[in-house]
């Protein structure tokens, strides 16, 4: 298991939030995913075959822009 953290911008209704949760949570390998509305961060676990550039495009795809992201703790 691993752990990404994703900055994004222009995620700001629950709705979107609830959307995008979904939508990565359907991709192979992504265990789960925390939102945080007020920061536009994303916290995910995730394990191979996903990966965090697919996250990222998949982010991307949904309408928002990726300003950061990273592996960490």
């Amino acid at each position: 298991m691993e752990n990404g953290y994703v900055k994004v911008t222009q995620l700001t209704t629950e709705a979107q939030q609830q959307q995008l949760s979904d939508r990565l949570l359907r991709l192979i390998g992504v265990e789960s995913v925390v939102i945080d509305l007020a920061t536009q961060s994303l916290t995910l676990t995730y394990d191979t075959p996903a990966n965090l550039n697919t996250i990222e495009k998949e982010i991307y795809d949904a309408g928002f822009p990726v300003i950061q992201s990273h592996k960490g703790v």
